[in-house]
C-alpha cells in the first residue's frame, strides 16, 4: 500500500529557562557545518520555576515570536523541537547487566528496577534506556557485564511541554538530559573524545547547577546541587539594594580571586558572589570525593565550564585553584560556521546544550549516549527494538472452505455470549464495580483523616520545641512559615550549635529544595543543607526532608527585651496597624516609592498609622537594628500588638502592593478583634 505523508519540518533546538529563550537550526553540506537560523530574547516572568515550565501556554506564545523572528516561515511543515530536561527533573541510574542477556529479559529487568526505584508510581513515569557503550568488563565472578543508562521523569513534566509546543504551533521531538545534550556538541567540538581522559563537565543554569564525570564521552556520575546564576544575582541584588537587571549587568565584571577592586561597588559585588562560588567549588569536590569512593582513586584531567554561570568574572581561574585542576570554559562552536555578531564569544557557553539538541547524527562520536523522555510508554520487548521479521501468509484453495466453516462458528460463540452471557456478566461486574467505588471512597476519607491527624501531630510536635526552646524562636518560626511553600509540613525545627535542624513532609521533591533555597534568602540563615530527601516506605505518597540551616546574626538582632520600647515599634492606638517606612534620603527608588506611600496614607490613614524612619538619623539607630534593616525601601506592616504581617522590600513601581499589604493588615486586625 502507497503511503503520501507531509514533509518533515525542520529540525530544531529550543532552550528554556528563568531569564532566556534561544532557538537554533544547523544545516549540514559536504564541506561544513553552519548555524542556520538563531534567535534568543527574554524570557517572560515567572514561566520557569526551579527549572521546570509553570507556565506552558504563556511560554508556547513567547516562543511563537522567537521563531517568527528566527525567519522560520509561518506556513509549511511544522518545525519539529528537541528540548533539554535539567537534571534535577529526571531520575538517572546506571545499573550493571550480564553482557549479551535477551531483549525480553532486560527490558523485564529494567522495568523491575524503575519499580523498585522511582519515587514516584511507574504508570506515571516517562521511562526511556539505552546501553552504556564501552562499559563492557569482566568481574571477580568470571561475568561478562555492561552498564545500562536508565533515565526517568514524571509524565507530568513532559505534559508541560507538551502544551507549550501546541501553543507555539510546532511538534516535540526529544526530550533530552541536557548533561547528555552538553557531552554530544562538546564530542563535535573536540573538547572531549577517545583522546581525552576524566572530564568533570559542571553546567551552571539559572535555578542550579549539573554536574556530570565523564570518561571520553560516556557520563559514569551525575548529580544537581541548588546553586545556580540565581544564587549569586539574587543574593548581591539584596544586599546592595539594585535590580536584578542592574546586577546581571555586574557579573562579568566581578573579580574573584586577587587584591579587591578600588571600586567600591564592585568589591562588594565580589563579597556577595565570593561565599556563593566557594560553596560551589566544595560541592564539585564532593562529588568527585563520593564517586572516588564508591570506586577508587581516579585523575580527573579537565573541569569544563559551560551555562549562563560562565558570565560570572573570574569563575574558572577562581574553579581552578580551589580544586587545583585544569578548568576552561567550553567553546561548542568550535569547527561550525556561524555569526560571530549574533552569537558572541562570551556567550557561546551558554548554548552547549542547545547545540547538542540539533548536532548532526553522523557526526557525532560511536560511544556518545542519546535517552529521549518524550514517550509515555517505554519500549521493553528488545534490546535493540529491532521489530520482528514478517513471515509469509500462506495461500492454499482449501483453506477457503475451513475458513468459512470456522467463520461461521465464531459467529454463533459471538452470538451466544452477547445475548445470554454477557448481560449476566454486566451486571455482576457493575454491582462489582459499585463495591469497589464505595470501598475506595471509604479508603479515600480514611487517608484524608489520617494525613490531618499527622500535620496535627506535627504542628504540636514543632510548637512544644518552639514553646521548651530558650532563643528568639517566634522570629525564627515566623521566618520558617513566611518561606515554606504551600504542600509542605513542617514536622520538627531543632536548635543546637547555631544550627537549626527542619523536618518534614510534602508530596513533591520539588518542595524542599524551594524551602530550601527560601531560606537561604532569609538574614537569619547564612546557610542551608539538603540532609536529605525520600519517599516513605510505608507511605509512598508522603516524600520525607531534612534540611540543615546555619543561623545567622540576624535572629540574635531580633532579641529585645521589650519589643514595644520604641515610639515607632508600640502598638497603634484606635488604629487597625502601624506602616514603619525605612527610607534614606539618599536613596533614589525611596523617592520613587514616597508619592505611593503617601497615596497609601490618604486611603488608609484613618485605620492604619504610617511612621516615616530615616536609617541615618541615630535616634533610629535602635530601631534599625531592632528589624535588621539592611536595604531601602523596606517597609514593616504590624498589627495592633506591634506583630509583623507583612513586609515590602524593593521599589515594585506602584501602589498597589502597598493597598494589598495594608488590606492584609486591615483583614488580620479584624480577625483579632473578633477572636
Amino acid at each position: 500500500m502507497f503511503s503520501f505523508g507531509k514533509k518533515p519540518g525542520p529540525q530544531i533546538g529550543i532552550d528554556i529557562n528563568s531569564s532566556t529563550l534561544s532557538v537554533l537550526q544547523l544545516e549540514k553540506t559536504k564541506a561544513e557545518v553552519k548555524v542556520s537560523r538563531f534567535a534568543s530574547m527574554m524570557a517572560p516572568p515567572d514561566i520557569v520555576r526551579e527549572g521546570l515550565l509553570a507556565e506552558p501556554e504563556a511560554c508556547g506564545q513567547a516562543l511563537k515570536e522567537l521563531l517568527d523572528s528566527a525567519g522560520f516561515p509561518a506556513k509549511g511543515p511544522r518545525p519539529e523541537a528537541n528540548l533539554c530536561v535539567p537534571g534535577q527533573a529526571v531520575v538517572i541510574r546506571l545499573m550493571p547487566v550480564p553482557k549479551g542477556m535477551p531483549g525480553d529479559e532486560l527490558g523485564e529487568v529494567v522495568r523491575q528496577e524503575a519499580i523498585n526505584n522511582l519515587p514516584f508510581p511507574i504508570d506515571e513515569a516517562n521511562l526511556d534506556w539505552t546501553r552504556v557503550p564501552g562499559t563492557v568488563r569482566v568481574d571477580p565472578d568470571g561475568v561478562e557485564r555492561e552498564d545500562i543508562l536508565i533515565a526517568a521523569m514524571q509524565r507530568m513534566v513532559a505534559e508541560g511541554y507538551w502544551k507549550m509546543v501546541e501553543a507555539a504551533g510546532i511538534t516535540l521531538g526529544r526530550l533530552e538530559i541536557s548533561s547528555l545534550s552538553i557531552i554530544r556538541s562538546l564530542a563535535v567540538a573536540g573538547t572531549i573524545g577517545a583522546d581525552s581522559g576524566l572530564s568533570l563537565l559542571v553546567n551552571i543554569r539559572q535555578e542550579a547547577t549539573d554536574i556530570t564525570l565523564v570518561n571520553k564521552t560516556v557520563p559514569l556520575f551525575t548529580r544537581s546541587v541548588l546553586f545556580g546564576v540565581d544564587s549569586v544575582v539574587e543574593t548581591m541584588a539584596r544586599g546592595m539594594g539594585m535590580t536584578m537587571e542592574e546586577t546581571l549587568d555586574l557579573l562579568p565584571q566581578i573579580k574573584l580571586i586577587g587584591a579587591p577592586t578600588v571600586d567600591p561597588r564592585m568589591s562588594q559585588a565580589a563579597q556577595y558572589a565570593h561565599p556563593i562560588c566557594a560553596d560551589l567549588a566544595a560541592e564539585l569536590g564532593r562529588s568527585l570525593d563520593f564517586y572516588m569512593s564508591q570506586v577508587g582513586l581516579v585523575s580527573v584531567d579537565q573541569v569544563i565550564l559551560c551555562g549562563s554561570g560562565t558570565a560570572i568574572g573570574e569563575i574558572d581561574q577562581f574553579i581552578s585553584n580551589r580544586l587545583n585542576l585544569k578548568t576552561i570554559i567550553a567553546n561548542p562552536f568550535q569547527g561550525l560556521v556561524y555569526d560571530s555578531a549574533q552569537i558572541l564569544e562570551d556567550r557561546r557557553a551558554y548554548h552547549a546544550a542547545l547545540l547538542g539538541l540539533v548536532v548532526p547524527v553522523d557526526s557525532l562520536p560511536e560511544n556518545t549516549v542519546e535517552i529521549n523522555l518524550n514517550q509515555s510508554e517505554p519500549d521493553f520487548g528488545g534490546a535493540e527494538g529491532d521489530a520482528p521479521p514478517e513471515r509469509p501468509t500462506p495461500w492454499f484453495v482449501p483453506a477457503l472452505a475451513g475458513g468459512g466453516g470456522l467463520a461461521l462458528l465464531s459467529l454463533m460463540v459471538f452470538l451466544y455470549f452477547q445475548f445470554l452471557v454477557l448481560p449476566s456478566k454486566d451486571k455482576e461486574m457493575a454491582e462489582l464495580e459499585a463495591q469497589i467505588s464505595e470501598g475506595k471512597q471509604h479508603s479515600e476519607s480514611m487517608d484524608k483523616q489520617k494525613t490531618e491527624i499527622t500535620a496535627l501531630e506535627t504542628r504540636k510536635k514543632a510548637l512544644e520545641t518552639i514553646i521548651n526552646h530558650g532563643m528568639p524562636m517566634t522570629v525564627l518560626m515566623k521566618t520558617i512559615q513566611e518561606n515554606t511553600p504551600g504542600g509542605v509540613s513542617i514536622v520538627s525545627i531543632k536548635v543546637a550549635d547555631g544550627m537549626a535542624t527542619i523536618d518534614g513532609i510534602c508530596t513533591d521533591f520539588s518542595r524542599p529544595s524551594h524551602l530550601a533555597i527560601n531560606l537561604q534568602g532569609s538574614n537569619l540563615f547564612t546557610r542551608t543543607d539538603m540532609n536529605y530527601v525520600q519517599r516513605s516506605e510505608k507511605h509512598p505518597e508522603t516524600v520525607n526532608f531534612e534540611i540543615g540551616a546555619m543561623l545567622g546574626s540576624g535572629l540574635e538582632s531580633q532579641r529585645v527585651d521589650n519589643p514595644l520600647a520604641t515610639i515607632a515599634g508600640a502598638p497603634s492606638v484606635n488604629k487597625q496597624g502601624k506602616v514603619l517606612d525605612f527610607f534614606a534620603t539618599w536613596c533614589p527608588p525611596c523617592q520613587r516609592m514616597k508619592p505611593f506611600i503617601e497615596q497609601a496614607r490618604q486611603k488608609y490613614g484613618e485605620q492604619i498609622e504610617f511612621v516615616t524612619v530615616d536609617i541615618d538619623d541615630p535616634k533610629n539607630a535602635q530601631l534599625v537594628s531592632r528589624y535588621n534593616v539592611k536595604s531601602v525601601p523596606n517597609l514593616f506592616f504590624l498589627d495592633p500588638q506591634g506583630n509583623l504581617v507583612t513586609q515590602l522590600k524593593g521599589f515594585g513601581g506602584t501602589a498597589n502592593e502597598i493597598y494589598a499589604a495594608c488590606d492584609k493588615l486591615k483583614q488580620v486586625a479584624a480577625q483579632t478583634v473578633t477572636k
